[in-house]
């Protein structure tokens, strides 16, 4: 092949290029190139390089196989089903395709009647209905992501950024390798793979999620994949990720802050049961609980926050360089420190024994939509008094005697003042009865260790409402938002401030269900 047309194709790959130097690029021939795109993840510049190869060559079985790939990475699923046909046609199987063949089938039923939103380099598809309302807010954050964990890792995507979003835990288990039961044991909830993002709509989970920084998250593996040629270990992967996946709204790259997971890690250091970062392999998806899949996060997040602390972001990029150049995980990272592997790993472990306590804080469970109900979260405060004093205000509260239900609340909180479930059930009942003063402070505590706890979140919204603290309130609805956008109380608070998207929000309160107490 002409170096002109190889040099062509590194200049389509973007930053690729620092993989694969232009010098040496003509040592590739141009399927080799193309397979290195799709590892890579961009589908885009993989059909470029196709067409170039197929203006001078025949279609083989394996290029067929090849293109099918490439119209899967870039999106086009109907084509890349239509290649799979045709190789059962004129090969009797599916090739090298393996299981990927049903993932491609299913992604193209999934989705062949998705509405899709572009703007800029983005793409966003989802199912026709209720989901729609959440595609500004994930627009904004690709914008934001792209231009916060671009600088940070030294990659650019080239091929327009895909995000899917899926109404269920069952439609994202479909298009991907995983299952239910893994979606349901660990709390994953999405998922970078093939050239594209995949999450599941907020509404999957009964209060939400943090699906704006889990949006950042699945971008981060995006240019993770192409700076490593998805060469990178699970648990090198999913540490940069956790590490970064608040950098899109933040001015420099910091751990997130997560009391339960730092309890949850304070606690295996402790036992002397910390994972070893390859038992992660090959998914943290598939650790047993959501429990366990915590732990694995905090674990290697927190390895990353030190070595990123030690070497910044040049350091994390030469070590990114080494390994999609073929260089053990560990290896890399210890040639870029100066020392051994087992010298940082020493340092890392050292630092944590040495952390001070966590303030005490439980992971709270996640529940799949229908699943579960309030009374399951009740079931999880662990004080029986507590528990018992809630239970009674749940029976009081759907039945029109919000002062009596008030009073079984307020025991509660007093049993019990650092229960997110319980305060969040008091915090109701006072801003409902007239006291919104009095739910301010329940709140606050309770989102120091709870920061993702979105009842709290939103009723921390009404309450400053209610006070006339206006930034403080705007503020808590945007967070509520980013955790449950179903939720109508955020968006109706947001309608009633003064800001340039006021009207939308109006909008969306009314669809949602209006506003409540």
């Amino acid at each position: 092949m002409k170096r002109a047309a190889l040099f062509m194709a590194c200049t389509l790959l973007g930053s690729l290029a620092t993989s694969v130097p232009a010098e040496q690029a003509a040592r590739f021939e141009i399927l080799d190139l193309l397979e290195a795109s799709l590892a890579a993840g961009e589908g885009v510049p993989a059909q470029v390089l196709l067409q170039e190869y197929l203006d001078h060559h025949p279609r083989t079985s394996r290029v067929v196989e090849l293109e099918v790939l490439a119209s899967f990475y870039a999106g086009d699923y109907e084509a890349a089903v239509d290649g799979i046909a045709e190789l059962r046609r004129d090969t009797g199987s599916a090739g090298n395709l393996g299981e990927l063949v049903d993932v491609i089938a299913d992604t193209y039923e999934m989705t062949k009647n998705y509405e899709t939103f572009t703007y800029e380099n983005f793409e966003v598809r989802y199912a026709p209905g209720r989901d729609e309302i959440l595609v500004p807010y994930a627009i904004d954050t690709l914008k934001r992501a792209a231009a916060a964990l671009e600088a940070e890792l030294g990659v650019k995507m080239v091929s327009p950024v895909r995000l899917e979003i899926y109404p269920d835990a069952a439609s994202l288990a479909r298009v991907t390798t995983l299952s239910v039961e893994a979606i349901r044991n660990t709390g994953t909830i999405a998922l970078s793979k093939w050239g594209r993002l995949m999450i599941a709509s907020p509404g999957t989970l009964m209060h939400g999620y943090p699906w704006l920084d889990t949006i950042a998250h699945e971008y981060v593996h995006l240019l993770l994949t192409k700076a490593t040629l998805d060469q990178a270990p699970v648990w090198l992967q999913e540490g940069v990720a956790k590490f970064l996946e608040t950098r899109w709204r933040e001015d420099e790259a910091s751990l997130p802050n997560n009391p339960a997971a730092s309890q949850l890690l304070h606690d295996a250091v402790e036992a002397h049961e910390l994972f070893d970062f390859d038992q992660l392999h090959p998914s943290i998806a598939l650790l047993p609980t959501q429990e366990a899949a915590s732990l694995a996060f905090a674990q290697v997040s927190s390895f990353i926050e030190m070595y990123y602390r030690e070497y910044g972001r040049e350091g994390l990029q030469q070590t990114l360089w080494r390994i999609s150049n073929g260089q053990d995980a560990r290896r890399a990272l210890a040639a870029i420190a100066g020392v051994p592997w087992k010298t940082l790993e020493t340092r890392w472990k050292r630092a944590l024994s040495r952390a001070p306590k966590p303030p005490p804080a439980r992971l709270i469970p996640r529940y799949l939509s229908g699943e579960a109900t309030e009374q399951d979260e009740v079931a999880a405060v662990e004080l029986e008094d507590a528990r018992n004093y809630v239970r009674l205000g749940d029976l009081l509260w759907p039945r029109s005697r919000p002062a009596a239900a008030s009073v079984e609340y307020a025991k509660a909180h007093q049993a019990a003042p650092g229960d997110p479930v319980v305060a969040s059930r008091y915090a109701r009942s006072a801003i409902a009865g007239g006291r919104p003063g009095a739910a301010v402070a329940p709140l606050m505590r309770t989102l120091e260790r709870y920061p993702t706890h979105a009842p709290a979140l939103s009723s921390l919204a009404t309450a400053m409402f209610r006070i006339s603290k206006f930034v403080l309130a705007r503020d808590a609805a945007n967070r509520a938002i980013a955790h449950n956008p179903f939720d109508p109380q955020p968006h109706c608070i947001l309608s009633k401030l003064r800001l340039p998207q006021a009207d939308h929000e109006q909008a969306l309160c009314s669809r949602l269900g209006g506003m409540r107490e």
